[in-house]
């Protein structure tokens, strides 16, 4: 049987010997909850925006995974932090995947700094630095609780209550266009979840489902969900 193919964004940080090239990678979490629930995982590496097309042909779905914060100038919004954690070069990869993921009508799984960079194509904008989401405690640690919209495909593999871990120190603020908010932090009120209103197969939430899949069963069956069960949509997006 054949395999669906899983594209899934990489990040280039230095590597800690200076003298060596720059490093590609990804979180290996993505590469084995994607392998254990029957797909083939495909790292996609940062190159040139013009490739985004050739990349998108070759997949069959998409997830966008965490990383640096998303440039500011993407969202209108001049930088109002001190943070030189930015990489204008995969900001224009991923916005081109994106743009044309959505023109193909191929399923979107996004996390974290994923989530938020979909909401910004979708017209939203962020909070460039919130208090208190960024957990001192390992990966495994679920420190945070999710209120959960009901009528929501989220809801069927993390039913309100539900904990989380918590990297974030960014996070959604006007939603994109054909958004919906689908989990919330209940203390604060932060967007934890967003889904789309125009039935296009999307998900994104903040928290990092690869991290901990291995140990909590609503992670895995979110992979399995994207990887088995989302469909293509018979209708592009923008």
């Amino acid at each position: 049987m054949t395999k669906p193919i899983i594209g899934i964004t990489g990040n280039e940080r230095p590597h800690p010997d200076t003298t060596i090239a720059r490093l590609s990678y990804t979180s290996d979490g993505f590469i084995r909850a994607v392998e254990k629930v029957g797909g083939l995982p495909l790292v996609l590496p940062i190159v040139d925006k013009s490739l985004a097309a050739a990349y998108v042909d070759t997949i069959d779905k998409l997830i966008l995974t965490g990383g640096q914060n998303v440039l500011p100038q993407f969202y209108g919004e001049e930088q109002t932090i001190d943070s030189d954690d930015y990489l204008l070069e995969r900001d224009e990869f991923e916005i081109a995947l994106i743009k044309e993921t959505l023109k193909q009508g191929k399923p979107i799984f996004a996390i974290c700094r994923g989530t938020q960079l979909f909401n910004v194509v979708k017209g939203g904008t962020l909070h460039q630095d919130i208090p208190g989401h960024w957990q001192s405690e390992d990966a495994n640690t679920l420190t945070q609780s999710l209120a959960v919209e009901q009528n929501s495909l989220l809801a069927k593999f993390v039913p309100t209550g539900s904990c989380i871990n918590s990297y974030h120190h960014q996070a959604l603020k006007d939603l994109g266009k054909d958004l919906r908010v689908v989990a919330y932090d209940p203390k604060d009120g932060i967007i934890e979840a967003i889904e789309s209103t125009d039935n296009y197969p999307f998900i994104g939430v903040q928290w990092h489902p690869e991290l901990i899949w291995e140990h909590e069963e609503p992670s895995l069956a979110l992979f399995d969900f994207f990887v088995n069960q989302l469909q293509r949509s018979s209708v592009s997006s923008r």
